[in-house]
């Protein structure tokens, strides 16, 4: 084959790959979101071979294998630690109403006004508590701007109901000794007013946000299940999330914008969260 004719072989190939990827329109773009449904097709999609018209490979392409939802929870979770007490819990690292913030459950804060709040390469920060409800399980802090952490749209999901069961929902966070684990599954129930879903938990994931494939922050970490067969049993792929669609939004909207500006520290040991949940009654 002569060379001019492998050159149009392999611009051909190219070309109708091309026409394959679904481009995101300005009106997409105009209010600051983006279309995360295209997003979504293209991020999860395996590796791409393009081949020419006699079958050999031209190039591999490797897409990535998490979402574009899941890439942003990496580079915005936290570690929360107590300044005076034992254990971490996790955090998301957030912009709403011009400030920065970070949510987490109110088990992980308990009953202190600071926490340590750690990012990357041995970055701290302070985190003042702003808001709290116990009854919920979840917390916010307003922090400082971070710098090895990228803080992601607060966008609460505001239903809660039937609708949700099924949803597929992602996380992440610091479960044990671990370090920055996502996590996917998918909601199973609502029940005492709480979401129950089917995904990994342990100690040190308390506070994580979970989201669901459109980028909505579904709920916040609360605690794993407890099986009750003569004896108490943890049940690891059995989550409580406290959803976001029961805390009072405009005192949370009032205490973010009248927060105090909050500072640097060094880095202190420090909160634990507890098991949720008993067998049912």
């Amino acid at each position: 084959m002569s060379k001019w004719l492998q050159n149009l072989v392999i611009l051909t190939s190219l070309l109708l790959v091309g026409c394959t990827n679904t481009p995101v329109s300005s009106a997409d773009t105009a209010s600051g979101d983006i279309n995360l449904d295209l997003i979504e097709q293209t991020s999860t999609s395996p590796k791409i071979e393009v081949q020419t018209a006699l079958g050999g490979v031209l190039e591999i392409f490797d897409a990535p294998n998490l979402t574009l939802i899941e890439q942003r929870a990496r580079t915005a979770a936290v570690k929360i630690r107590s300044l005076t007490q034992g254990g971490h819990g996790s955090g998301t690292y957030m912009v709403a109403y011009g400030r920065r913030i970070v949510a987490t459950a109110a088990h992980v804060v308990r009953n202190e006004t600071v926490m340590a709040i750690d990012g990357r390469d041995g970055e701290s920060v302070v985190g003042q508590v702003i808001f709290v409800d116990q009854d919920v399980d979840i917390a916010f802090l307003i922090v400082p701007e971070m710098k090895t952490r990228t803080a992601v749209r607060y966008n609460p999901r505001k239903i809660y109901d039937e609708r949700l069961i099924g949803t597929p929902i992602t996380y992440t966070g610091f479960p044990s000794h671990h370090d920055l684990l996502t996590i996917r599954g998918y909601i199973s129930a609502i029940e005492y007013e709480m979401i129950i879903t089917n995904m990994f938990g342990w100690f040190g994931s308390s506070g994580s946000g979970v989201y669901d494939q459109k980028g909505r922050l579904v709920g916040i970490v609360s605690g794993i299940d407890v099986g009750n067969i003569g004896f108490r049993l943890p049940l690891e792929s059995i989550v409580w999330v406290a959803p976001m669609s029961r805390i009072d939004r405009e005192m949370l909207e009032v205490r973010i914008r009248t927060a105090d500006h909050v500072g640097k520290i060094n880095g202190f040991p420090g909160a634990r969260g507890p098991r949720r949940g008993e067998a049912s009654p």
